[in-house]
């Protein structure tokens, strides 16, 4: 199974780019969504939990998870990856100048862990084709 993507065309994003010439680039096309209610289900059909248990603990693993980044921790998710709340901030001359004020809107990071990072790497792309029936994209499963 692949990545669909297709064709848009957008203004020229280079810095030396001439005025108003416009490029194609791929973008992502998603083939469906992979709801919550299906991953529960998938991982219960391969674990000794029920959907709803692994609906609880999901949800207890978020709410952890929110307590842990409110502290200032990096939550570790095992082979998933990492989260961590970053800020950045405008600069002051001094120190004593520095107040909350320059501090910008916290951000999420999520660092992927080795099979996230490895499907970056393998993933295969193919170009969207409106031809294809959606009835033909199929569900994904725990086991691929």
């Amino acid at each position: 199974m692949s990545v669909h993507y297709k064709l848009v065309l957008k203004k020229n994003l280079s810095p030396a780019a001439p005025e108003g010439e416009k490029l194609f680039y791929a973008q992502t096309r998603a083939q469906r969504v992979y709801s919550f209610d299906e991953i529960c289900e998938d991982a219960a059909d391969t674990s000794t939990l029920s959907s709803g248990d692994m609906k609880l603990a999901l949800d207890r693993i978020s709410k952890l998870l929110v307590k842990s980044l409110a502290k200032g921790e990096v939550a570790h998710l095992g082979e998933l990856g990492n989260f961590q709340l970053l800020t950045s901030s405008t600069g002051s001359a001094t120190e004593k100048e520095f107040t909350q004020a320059n501090l910008k809107r916290a951000r999420l990071v999520f660092r992927p862990g080795a099979m996230l990072r490895y499907l970056k790497e393998t993933v295969k792309f193919e170009r969207y084709s409106p031809e294809k029936k959606e009835a033909e994209c199929e569900r994904p499963h725990m086991d691929e």
